[in-house]
């Protein structure tokens, strides 16, 4: 053999001697290596869900509201339910249908029990003297027909589905108080470096600061990565992973983002406060204050629109409506008016099936697993009996997590279209500051009584009826805006054992009073929408409570910050829970909207059919690439 290679070799075994530590990680990285080769190896993997056949042609929008009623809102009645059922899954939300969309391709009979009286979610839609309302969908990122997020929500949907694109300049920020001072405005833009010229045009003293800021974002954006894969690796590999520290060697984005807060990230690169209150503006869409949320989230949600936002053509409704059909296309079920108060478990500890409260009467359904989209808290507190939620790894997760904000929502309705009514395709963040955590904890610590007197300090301002390019077909010379901000339950809790619509007038007024305070500071903003006004409504958090299931409102679930991304909660927070036969899907399961949520069912469904859908989902991206360069060079 050549001396030089014997030297070779002999100095790599020098190195190894000397630094023994690398042996440990190459050997954990061969066990790292080996697990995730038969990952998915053990029970015969399902069938694959996917296939460029299940997109069919988008069609004309179905407008009438019985023919739609007839999908979304199917009163549950005990001779529709399937029979001879695998999957019966807890809530409608965009988790639950997707997980049910991506099983009854794969050939499983599956039954999603909806509490409320329409399907959908956040994805819901709702009417009310001649106006349409979005609750919970505003905008979604990553829609363009090559994406993946794309791709997937055509197989869910059937392709029926279209997505138009807002505004170039999708968001944006708007900073001062109205009343007393001119308001800065921020456009964020569907290009990222077109966001970066702009921000250091607006703030030329702060160039270098603003690109180490798109530096670091640049660096997080595999963030995710690592958390994912804490979740689909068996537990004991994960926290083998974890207590070895190889997961933040394999993941550095992992775990070098998952611990720097927002605010470290901010006060690292500016001392600019106007500035950090640009950049920082996003935090509304995971509701956390930057000193708590992990740069790693925010990055990944602010990254999410750089290519572009969409809306839904037809509304957010229409994502439910279209998957509802996909799923009994296949002999799947989806009914509404239909509360599971128990998750019905054997003797030997698994679930089998669920308790239906209908008036006097309990209905019981049973099937080989069981789905949760109804939110760790709903699932562990209310719906598993006490002494097997308790026993669950997962438990513990609710205190140490903790829920998530909840909002109050005003919805106008506006005579107008958009051109007369000066509104655009876009979101506008309002901030009397740019100091958002003092802010907060101001407005925070007023009591209920201070509040209609006080400036709203933080709205979201969004006009469904300007991003849909259908909707003055539908409603002519009509408009709509929703007005959100953040909420405590605490502040309307003595009023949550009435019914809705009948709390007493001591509530409508409380609330029309912050409602109409925010319309004020609104139409400072629009002042066309003044006098214009034939709509007006307000949503606490006990209207979250009451529409959406969640215990005290929270909008997103368990809480987004810090806590929730660490490793511990990474494991915990899986799909395929320790008590056999229960399964979790939604945003607990992954993160914060549409997308999470979508997400979330893609690791349910994975973990039900044993099989990698997301390796799937790429596959069948590739073949869709391939196919339109075939055709290319065909024409």
């Amino acid at each position: 053999m050549d001396t030089g290679v014997l030297s070779f070799i002999s100095g790599i075994f020098k190195y190894l001697a000397d630094n023994p530590y690398i042996l440990w990680i190459l050997f954990l990285l061969y066990i790292f290596i080996f697990v995730m080769s038969i990952l998915f190896s053990g029970p015969k993997p399902g069938r694959n869900p996917f296939s460029a056949k299940h997109v069919k042609p988008v069609q004309e929008l179905v407008s009438d509201q019985k023919i739609r009623d007839k999908v979304l809102k199917q009163r549950f009645k005990s001779h529709k339910i399937p029979e001879n059922l695998d999957t019966i899954i807890i809530g409608s939300g965009v988790g639950g249908l997707s997980v049910a969309a991506m099983l009854v391709k794969a050939g499983k009979k599956v039954l999603v029990l909806e509490q409320h009286d329409q399907a959908g979610g956040c994805c819901h839609t709702f009417h009310d003297k001649g106006f349409e309302f979005d609750t919970g969908i505003h905008y979604i990122g990553r829609m363009d027909p090559s994406c993946e997020n794309r791709i997937l929500m055509d197989q869910l949907t059937g392709g029926r589905v279209e997505y138009p694109l807002m505004d170039e300049a999708y968001d944006v920020v708007a900073i001062g108080d109205p009343a007393t001072e001119k308001v800065r405005k921020y456009p964020f833009v569907s290009n990222k470096n077109k966001i970066i010229e702009n921000l250091i045009r607006q703030f030329p003293k702060e160039k270098e600061g603003i690109e180490k800021f798109f530096k670091l974002l640049k660096e997080a954006r595999s963030f995710f990565s690592g958390c994912v894969m804490l979740k689909v690796l068996p537990k004991w590999l994960a926290q083998l992973l974890v207590s070895t520290g190889l997961i933040n060697i394999i993941f550095k984005a992992y775990g070098r983002f998952g611990k720097l807060t927002l605010k470290d990230a901010l006060d690292s690169v500016t001392n600019d406060e106007e500035l950090k209150g640009t950049l920082a503006y996003i935090l509304g869409d995971y509701g956390v204050l930057p000193s708590k949320a992990p740069f790693g989230l925010h990055s990944v949600i602010l990254g999410h629109y750089f290519s572009g936002a969409y809306y839904i053509r037809g509304g957010p409704s229409e994502i439910a409506f279209q998957m509802i059909q996909v799923i009994e296309e296949s002999g799947g079920r989806v009914l509404v008016n239909a509360p599971v108060s128990e998750i019905l478990m054997s003797e030997k500890g698994r679930a089998i099936g669920v308790k239906l409260r209908k008036g006097e009467n309990d209905v019981e359904i049973f099937a080989k697993r069981i789905v949760s989209d109804a939110g760790v808290s709903n699932t562990f507190l209310h719906l598993l009996p006490k002494e097997v939620a308790t026993k669950s790894s997962i438990y513990p997760m609710i205190n140490k997590v903790g829920e998530s904000v909840s909002f109050l929502t005003v919805f106008v309705g506006l005579k107008g279209t958009k051109e007369e009514l000066g509104i655009q395709a876009h979101n506008c963040w309002h901030f009397t500051r740019p100091d958002l955590e003092q802010l907060y904890d101001e407005y925070s610590a007023l009591s209920l009584e201070e509040l209609p007197n006080h400036d709203v300090p933080m709205m979201f301002i969004s006009f469904p009826s300007a991003k849909d390019p259908s909707w003055h077909e539908r409603n002519p010379d009509k408009s709509t805006c929703l007005i959100i901000t953040w909420s405590h339950y605490k502040w309307f809790q003595d009023w949550e054992d009435g019914r809705v619509k009948h709390r007493g007038e001591d509530y409508e007024q409380i609330k029309k009073s912050i409602g109409e305070k925010m319309l004020k500071q609104c139409i400072k903003l629009y002042p066309k929408m003044e006098n214009n006004v034939e709509y007006f409504d307000v949503g606490t958090p006990l209207s979250n409570r009451y529409y959406l299931g969640f215990q005290h409102g929270e909008m997103y679930g368990l809480d987004q910050n810090m806590v929730r991304f660490l490793p511990e909660a990474s494991i915990q927070l899986r799909p395929k829970t320790d008590i056999p036969g229960l399964y979790l899907t939604g945003q607990d399961v992954m993160s914060v909207g549409l997308s999470g949520a979508l997400y979330g069912g893609v690791l349910c469904a994975s973990a039900m059919l044993n099989r990698n859908l997301y390796k799937d989902l790429l596959a069948l991206k590739k073949e869709l690439q391939e196919s339109e360069k075939s055709e290319k060079k065909q024409n």
